[in-house]
């Protein structure tokens, strides 16, 4: 059982949050799914009580990822794809602007993804899309090669084609931001690659002591979510979940000036001794979603009266999908990110979607 309510509905000219509620054990899994839908993430934060030894569960499960210095015909040789591509989960992002720059990915589903301006869609000869955003008619162009197609072999015409674009336009060797995972597990794999420098994510932690924690069963056992009170309650979780990852005192308690901010955790609360864990880089669907099903399992044995468990995730700002193909810009902010809430002794979880205005996501 699971259904979105966007908040607010204007596609283009605001940014989106939608907000679905899911059951855990559900076929659909929606909690799930936005995890692993959602391939170019460079931070997760959890919240939980710090009974629960969450910053152990995140270093063991977000590994290491890498930075190598590839050209693009490298991405297509056949050795390759057949080292990196076909058996395992490859992620791959270069750096640059997406609005402004080229921008080159491969999604972790075996599809390079080539956000180019016109010029370079000119010179290369290779068929794409019109981009849909930014707004203004042929200005970029998206090009999706599938590397695991048959055609994408040297003896076939159509990879001829690509290779003699890339070779004769894209020619230099670009600092890609590498993710290498085995495709069952999620953990990370050696990318055995000249050059390729492995990284580790960065980890931080610290406590807050006697957080008020907005409480959740209202949010998650609501059978109309399109009432004014479930979805004022829902957006001030979400404003809740944002000042906690940022480490505001206002989760407290403090008062801030009232000029600057009139901002006080809404009641019905509960307060919590909480551990707050971040870590950064280029991480892991599969590993974030390990983390996820460990916090929804850990809050459906916590007694009532606690606080459940946050799982925040943001997506690097300048990736050219955010959710599955879900064309992605920056414009202002480049925000695509989204968090799951877990509550005490329950089966049901809600789920945050959030985008700037240019991202077709919906």
């Amino acid at each position: 059982m699971s259904s979105h309510v966007p908040l607010p509905r204007e596609r283009h000219s605001k940014s989106k949050l939608f907000v679905a509620l899911s059951s855990l054990g559900s076929k659909k899994k929606e909690h799930l799914k936005c995890i692993t839908s959602h391939p170019f993430n460079y931070r997760c934060t959890t919240i939980a009580p710090n009974s629960l030894d969450i910053g152990q569960l995140m270093k063991a499960h977000m590994g290491c990822y890498y930075r190598a210095t590839l050209k693009l015909s490298d991405l297509i040789d056949p050795a390759f794809i057949a080292a990196f591509v076909k058996n395992n989960t490859l992620l791959a992002l270069s750096p640059g602007r997406i609005d402004t720059d080229d921008v080159f990915a491969i999604d972790g589903n075996g599809t390079l993804i080539l956000n180019v301006c016109k010029d370079t869609y000119e010179s290369l000869g290779i068929v794409g899309t019109q981009a849909k955003i930014p707004l203004e008619r042929g200005s970029r162009f998206v090009i999706k090669i599938d590397l695991k197609a048959a055609c994408m072999v040297p003896e076939k015409k159509y990879y001829q084609r690509i290779k003699a674009g890339f070779d004769a336009v894209l020619n230099e060797g670009i600092e890609f931001l590498i993710g290498f995972y085995d495709s069952e597990t999620g953990g990370s794999l050696n990318f055995d690659v000249p050059g390729a420098t492995q990284c580790l994510p960065t980890v931080e932690e610290h406590m807050v002591a006697e957080a008020l924690v907005p409480q959740l069963s209202e949010l998650l056992a609501a059978k109309d979510k399109a009432e004014e009170d479930w979805i004022e309650r829902a957006q001030e979780v979400f404003e809740w979940v944002g000042l906690a990852t940022l480490g505001s005192s206002l989760v407290v308690g403090t008062r801030a000036d009232p000029e600057v901010c009139e901002y006080v955790v809404s009641e019905p609360y509960t307060r919590a001794n909480l551990c707050v864990v971040s870590v950064s880089g280029m991480l892991s669907p599969m590993a974030i979603s390990a983390v996820a099903h460990k916090l929804a399992t850990q809050a459906s044995t916590q007694d009532a009266a606690e606080c459940g468990a946050f799982l925040c995730v943001w997506g690097h700002e300048d990736a050219p999908v955010s959710w599955t193909s879900s064309e992605h810009g920056y414009l202002t902010s480049g925000e695509h990110m989204y968090v799951e809430v877990f509550a005490p002794q329950s089966d049901r979880c809600a789920i945050f979607q959030a985008c700037g205005p240019w991202d077709t996501h919906s």
